[in-house]
C-alpha cells in the first residue's frame, strides 16, 4: 500500500473518530448562532492578543489578561461553548499526537535553537 491510500485511510479513520464526531456535533451548536459565535471570537481574539504579546517577548498588561480572564469566566454560563472548546482540544490532542508519531517514525531532524541562533 502506498503512503498516500494510508493517509487516506487514516483521514476516513479520523472522520469516524469519537474525538471528531463530538467536534462536530459541538460546532453545529456554535454555527449560525450569533451570540455563540460572537463569545467564541471575543474569547479566542483576546487569546491571540495575549500570546502575540508573548509571543513578540512584551509583557502582558494585567488588564488584558483580566480581560481574558472574565471572558473565560462567560463559560460557566454557556456550556454549549465551553463543550465545543473541550471537544476541539480533544480533537487536537488527536491531530498532535499523530503528528508526533509520524515524526519519529521518520525520524524527522531539527537543529537545537542553540545552533540555529549561531
Amino acid at each position: 500500500m502506498n503512503v498516500y491510500d494510508l493517509a487516506h485511510n487514516l483521514a476516513r479513520g479520523l472522520k469516524n473518530s469519537p474525538e471528531y464526531k463530538r467536534y462536530q456535533e459541538s460546532l453545529a451548536k456554535i454555527k449560525g448562532n450569533k451570540e455563540r459565535e460572537d463569545i467564541l471570537i471575543d474569547l479566542r481574539r483576546k487569546q491571540m492578543e495575549i500570546q502575540t504579546m508573548q509571543m513578540m517577548g512584551k509583557e502582558v498588561p494585567k488588564e488584558k489578561i483580566q480581560e481574558l480572564e472574565k471572558a473565560s469566566e462567560v463559560l460557566n454560563f454557556h456550556p454549549v461553548i465551553r463543550d465545543y472548546l473541550e471537544a476541539e482540544y480533544h480533537l487536537g490532542r488527536v491531530m498532535a499526537d499523530i503528528q508526533k508519531i509520524i515524526g519519529e517514525a521518520v525520524d524527522l531532524w531539527f537543529p537545537e535553537m542553540k545552533q540555529m541562533e549561531e
